[in-house]
Parts: structure tokens; C-alpha cells; sequence
């Protein structure tokens, strides 16, 4: 016989779980108790909740496989929120444990005693109160079933002490034995019409999306383009799906995208989405970059993403790594439509004529350009909502999958540090960056503690405007510049850092942002860049072509 808390972390263990990030409660504590003796279980213990759901977050998307925070209950689970939202809209497996109040004292209004099922309900795929410690083993089990299936995203569950420590039975059951290890793949006659209307195309263009990333199938996808010479766009959330120094990228697609990608996508005929969810960002949801005249071929592992935002030619569902090759199998035809490389050096003159390494004060550009120079070409970028993240967009070329990240479809302000140290527990081999801006960087502060007391070597660049460059820029293009609420005071994020214990450097000259960023990241500690920028220097909020 084990407790329900032994129970829950064996279960964790047979999946291969080998970080736990959270913080804990009344509540949870007896899981705590038993990852105190699980040494295969790493705990980082955060300074807020909301910080470990980004770093569950952060590790998951990192790996394509789950992560696990915990909290204890009410208010524990009311700072998780943000974290897995952003898990729900991004397709990202999290999965949350916490505590709830003991069964006899639960519908008494007794302390920190809320409905967690119910709130949690509309930013999971499931979400369930284990009644007994009976139930404990088959509830973990379904949720990382429900976690892992298409579309991939977060669960959450939670159960009381008394469940915890209540005795059961072990039920070593592995996973291969109650889940899929693969997607079914597409059906033969929806790639055959497919490979049909393409194959009557005269300027056809892939648009790929994060199934390509979640299934590995980059390698296939290159293949494929090379074999038929056509060029490649991506979703803007995943520019590494397809990387930009690829010979056929367009590059990323929509505002603070590639020109080169918005260029060339409205003139082609046939358009073939691949693993693809239609986000706003890259497509503003209206006909445009992608032409109303042109056939949308709209391939995802989940049918319900199909057709959603514009009506398609051929649907096709199944994995994403089945339908490139089944393409690749029915397709004999090369295209030669558009010279991507002419395209990609337009813009490149177009985005470099931003960069001026003599105004002060220092311009975000040359920012976000000198920490592309900065990182290695497998290091990994971590791009936080607002202003500071849409001018690292536009810099960010890409070399290898999986080295960009985004809070996908959610935009939470101040996830980038979290996230970052998340990333980096689960790759820790490689070099990450955070791209953040003042208030972003304020959010989550607090995390630098855990950061430096759990030796998680991340990068954070702080673009330090003393506001809100992104409403700002809203301010000027929609209400005549008329700014309100949109200041704050100066924070010397360095100092900061180093009270923290971490490396910290304030850059108020434009020559000296590159030589801080490469010391920052030779430090081997976690730390904070923190320059100074333009207040009057925003990134395009309203899409213009």
C-alpha cells in the first residue's frame, strides 16, 4: 500500500518527469514530502506561482513533452492562471497539481476554499477534484493522455491533504499501456487532391506552423522544399519552424514580420498551411497576405484548427511528418516562381536602415540586432510581449528548430524570464536569452532570486523605455498621441540584479550594448542587461502593407 501522494509522483516518474516546479502549501505538502526522497526529481522552488507555471511552460515547449507545476490551493492556484492560459493557447502540455481544502470542511466558506475545477475549466482540457485516493493513479494517467493528445495542452488536478495521505494500491501501470506514442497519419486520398491542386499551381508557397517543431519533422520539410524549389514562409509565432537562413525562407509572416514573406505570400495561387493554426498576428484574419483568389491547402494534426479563419481547397488532418512526406511522394513537379534570395537581401536592407549606432538615446533595433549577434546560432531566443519583443522579432534570424519562443496567441507581459529558466532545465547545453522590457522585467523579478539559488544561467536583456512603449505606440497611432498611464519610473534593473546575487550591467551608450550582452552571457550566471532606449521608438502596432 503507498499514500496518494506516492502515488501521484510514481506516476510521475513512469512518464519520465524529472522537474517539478511550484511552491508549496498546506495542501501539498505530502507530494512535497515524497519529492524530498525522489532524488530522480528536481524541485525548483519559485517565488511565485505564476513564474513556476512559466517555467513548466517554458521546459515543456522546450522538449515537446509535459512539465508539472504545483500549488497549494485558492489563491496558489489563482497565481498559476496567466501561466496556463498561456499553456492553453499555445498548445503547450502543463500539467497543474495542487491542493484543495479538506473534504470536511469544503462547501463551510472555510479559508482559501474556492471551486478550483471550475475556474480552471475554461483554460484546460480537462480539469478534476480526485475524490479519493482510489482515483489518484487513473486521474494522472488521464491527464497526461489528455495532455499529450491533439491539440496538445494543459490539464489540471487537485486533491485535498487527507486524499494525499490516504493509503491505496499501486497500479505500476507504464504509459505505452493507456496512451498513443504517434498521430494517425493523413489519409491517402486527402493527400492525393492535395498533391493534385498543388501540383496545378503556378506560384504555390508553404506556410508552416509549430507542428512542424512539435513532431520534428524540419529535416522532411527541407527536403521537401528543396525537391520542388518552394519557398517557405512561417507562422509568426514559429520562425524556427522553417529557419530564416534556409535558402528558400520568405522568413516570418504578418506585422513585425519578413517583408520578403508579406511580399511574396499575397501573389501566390495555392497556399499550403502545414501543422498550422491561423493566428491573427501573422494573418490579421482577413484576406490580404494570403489572396482571396488563392486556394488554401490547410494541413493540422487536429481537424478543429481546419477552416476556422479562412475556407480551405483540401483539409487535410493527420501528423504533420506523414503529410510532408506523403507530398514529398506525390509531388515530381519544381517551381522557380520567385528569387527568395533577391527577396531576403531586400529585406535585409529595408530592416538594417533602422540601425543607427550613433542616436541617442540608444534605438531598440540596435538592440535587438546586437543580441542576434550576440547569441550563438543554437542559442535560444525568448521573446516577451510588448514593444521590446516585436523589435526582437524583426531581427531574430533563425538557424536551428526550436530556438525561438513566443507567448503564443496569449502575449502575457513578463513571462520571458520564467519561460527562459524553464527553457534552460531542460536544454541546459545551450545559451538563453530573454528579450523583456521594463515593465515585463518587473513582473517576475522576483524569479532572479530562484534563477541564482538554483545556478539557471538565462539572459535577460531589459529594453528600459520607464513605461509602456507598446501602449505608447497605441497611443500615438490611434489617439493622436495623447499619452496617459503609460510612464513609470526608472528602475536600474543592474543593481537589482546584483542585490540578487546575479551578474547585472546598465548600458546608456549604443556602443556599448553588444560588448554587455556577450559579457552578460561569458558570466556563466543568470543575468540582467539593462539598456536604456528611446521612449519614441515603437514597433508597428496596426498592420500596413
Amino acid at each position: 500500500m503507498i499514500t496518494g501522494a506516492q502515488a501521484v509522483v510514481d506516476c510521475l516518474r513512469r512518464e519520465g518527469i524529472d522537474h517539478v516546479f511550484g511552491i508549496p502549501g498546506t495542501m501539498n505538502l505530502p507530494i512535497l514530502d515524497v519529492l524530498r526522497v525522489t532524488p530522480e526529481i528536481r524541485f525548483i522552488l519559485t517565488r511565485h506561482e505564476q513564474g513556476a507555471a512559466f517555467m513548466a511552460y517554458g521546459f515543456a515547449r522546450s522538449v515537446n513533452r509535459p512539465a508539472v507545476v504545483t500549488a497549494t490551493e485558492g489563491p496558489g492556484v489563482t497565481n498559476l492562471v496567466t501561466g496556463i492560459g498561456a499553456a492553453y493557447k499555445g498548445y503547450v502540455p502543463v500539467i497543474s497539481i495542487s491542493g484543495a481544502q479538506e473534504l470536511w470542511v469544503r462547501e463551510k466558506d472555510a479559508s482559501q476554499d474556492i471551486d478550483q475545477v471550475t475556474l480552471c475549466r475554461p483554460i484546460t482540457k480537462w480539469a478534476y477534484s480526485i475524490p479519493s485516493a482510489s482515483k489518484v493513479q487513473e486521474a494522472v494517467r488521464r491527464a497526461f493522455r489528455v495532455a499529450l493528445a491533439e491539440p496538445l495542452g494543459p490539464v489540471h488536478l487537485d486533491a485535498s491533504r487527507d486524499i494525499l495521505l490516504e493509503k491505496t494500491e499501486s497500479e505500476p501501470i507504464a504509459p505505452q499501456a493507456y496512451r498513443p506514442g504517434s498521430l494517425p497519419c493523413c489519409a491517402a486520398g486527402e493527400l492525393d487532391r492535395a498533391a493534385k491542386e498543388i501540383a496545378r499551381a503556378k506560384r504555390p508557397v508553404l506556410l508552416v506552423g509549430g507542428g512542424v517543431l512539435r513532431e520534428k519533422a524540419l529535416e522532411a520539410l527541407r527536403r521537401l522544399a528543396e525537391a520542388t524549389g518552394i519557398p517557405v514562409a512561417t507562422l509568426q509565432y514559429h520562425p524556427d519552424a522553417y529557419p530564416t537562413s534556409y535558402p528558400l525562407a520568405l522568413g516570418p509572416l504578418g506585422r513585425n514580420g519578413y517583408s520578403s514573406a508579406n511580399r511574396a505570400l499575397p501573389q501566390a495561387d495555392v497556399v499550403i498551411a502545414v501543422g498550422a493554426h491561423i493566428d491573427m498576428f501573422s494573418t490579421t484574419f482577413k484576406y490580404g497576405l494570403i489572396s482571396r483568389d488563392a486556394k488554401l491547402i490547410h494541413h493540422s494534426p487536429v481537424g478543429t484548427d481546419i477552416g476556422v479563419v479562412f475556407p480551405v481547397a483540401q483539409a487535410v488532418e493527420g501528423s504533420t511528418l506523414s503529410f510532408i512526406e506523403g507530398l514529398s511522394e506525390r509531388l515530381d513537379k519544381k517551381w522557380n516562381w520567385i528569387d527568395v534570395a533577391t527577396a531576403r537581401k531586400e529585406w535585409d536592407s529595408e530592416r538594417n536602415a533602422f540601425l543607427n549606432y550613433d542616436a541617442k538615446p540608444i534605438r531598440p533595433q540596435v538592440v535587438a540586432h546586437a543580441m542576434r549577434e550576440a547569441l550563438p546560432q543554437d542559442g535560444i531566443m525568448i521573446v516577451d510581449a510588448g514593444n521590446a519583443g516585436k523589435h526582437m522579432r524583426v531581427f531574430m534570424d533563425t538557424y536551428q528548430p526550436d530556438t525561438f519562443m513566443y507567448i503564443n496567441d496569449w502575449g502575457s507581459v513578463g513571462a520571458a524570464l520564467p519561460i527562459a529558466m524553464g527553457v534552460k532545465l531542460a536544454r541546459p547545453k545551450q545559451p538563453v536569452m530573454a528579450t523583456v522590457g521594463d515593465m515585463g522585467m518587473m513582473c517576475n523579478i522576483g524569479e532572479l532570486e530562484t534563477a541564482v539559488r538554483e545556478r539557471i544561467p538565462v539572459v535577460c536583456v531589459v529594453y528600459n523605455d520607464r513605461g509602456l512603449g507598446n501602449e505608447r505606440a497605441f497611443q500615438k497611432e490611434l489617439y493622436g498621441g495623447r499619452y496617459f498611464g503609460v510612464d513609470y519610473g526608472d528602475v536600474d534593473f543592474a543593481a537589482l540584479a546584483k542585490v540578487f546575487g546575479a551578474y547585472g550591467e546598465r548600458v546608456l551608450e549604443p556602443s556599448g550594448v553588444l560588448p554587455a550582452v556577450k559579457r552578460a552571457l561569458a558570466s556563466g550566471l543568470p543575468a540582467v542587461v539593462d539598456v536604456v532606449i528611446d521612449q519614441e521608438s515603437h514597433a508597428p502596432v496596426v498592420f500596413k502593407r
